[in-house]
């Protein structure tokens, strides 16, 4: 009888146990996933922030749909909307070149002070590593 009465107790734990798994591979993929797409936007947007994809972009484009969805344009101030937006964006894409002009000022004085404390051999293959993980995200040339 005591295999009957714990038999329903075991099987609700299994199942809780087995939810709760279902659940946590939910999220981790989930979270993985979108860690991935999210490192190949920021990425790109570091590599190339010229062109026509970055953030600023597509906040740009949402805020001009928004504006033009909300309010009711003529041409011309459709025209001057979006010939605003666009000078707006390429503010904030040079502010952007600017910030990370000085990123990679700092990672080079930053490189140079620690490679500076190692031994030569050691240096060498600091300079390596760092400039095989930094380079493509801008950081290094």
């Amino acid at each position: 009888m005591n295999d009957a009465s714990s038999s329903p107790k075991s099987s609700r734990w299994k199942a809780v146990l087995l939810l709760g798994l279902v659940f946590v591979l939910g999220a981790g993929c989930g979270i993985g996933g979108g860690l991935l797409v999210l490192r190949r936007m920021v990425h790109r947007a570091i590599a190339d922030p010229q062109s026509e994809h970055t953030p600023v972009d597509l906040v740009i484009a949402a805020l001009e749909r928004d504006v033009l969805a909300e309010l009711d344009l003529d041409d011309a101030q459709r025209k001057q909307l979006h010939e605003s937006l666009q000078i707006t964006a390429q503010d904030f894409k040079g502010l952007r070149i600017e910030i990370w002009q000085k990123a990679r000022e700092k990672t080079r004085e930053s490189l140079d002070r620690i490679a500076s404390q190692l031994p030569p051999e050691k240096a060498a293959k600091l300079r390596e590593r760092a400039t095989s993980r930094l380079k493509p995200w801008g950081l290094l040339e």
